[in-house]
């Protein structure tokens, strides 16, 4: 028995068929999927803990500005991924967490904004923005760590 080759035609259709489905698996996002939370609810959100069936919140904050201004002030623990990197490292970076806050500077970052999509098209799910960013967050009395901190280890599972 011979196999016969698929016709140019046939193979092109089926390069395009698969690649419009591939096109097709990235998740779209809009404004009305950001969830906003404030300081005390940021806190809340990265330290709930496990409940029934449901897996233990291994949360983080995630400051999605450059590394000049992370290192002049950012709230300790959290993770610089810069907004133009954040899709070739996010899965790397924040694969052992299954929360994030994302941070920026101020109230409407659009850094922030920018960064909690990303995540949630890169298929990241329960992303918050933290409203009012870095400046509600000192506002609210909460420590701000300068420098590059050291590299964490991963949470625990």
């Amino acid at each position: 028995m011979q196999l016969s080759r698929p016709s140019p035609v046939r193979a092109t259709t089926l390069l395009i068929l698969t690649m419009v489905s591939l096109w097709g698996c990235d998740r779209k996002t809009s404004d009305r999927d950001l969830v906003y939370v404030d300081p005390f609810q940021a806190v809340e959100a990265l330290n709930k803990p496990a409940s029934g069936f449901s897996k233990r919140v291994q949360g983080v904050f995630v400051d999605g500005r450059s590394p000049a201004e992370f290192a002049a002030g950012h709230i300790a623990g959290a993770i610089n991924l810069p907004f133009p990197s954040m899709t070739s490292e996010a899965s790397l970076v924040l694969a052992p967490y299954n929360a994030f806050v994302v941070y920026g500077t101020d109230y409407q970052d659009i850094i922030a904004v920018a960064a909690s999509k990303r995540l949630m098209e890169l298929g990241f799910d329960n992303v918050s923005t933290l409203s009012g960013g870095l400046k509600a967050w000192q506002t609210a009395g909460n420590p701000v760590e300068t420098g590059v901190p050291a590299p964490a280890a991963a949470p625990q599972q």
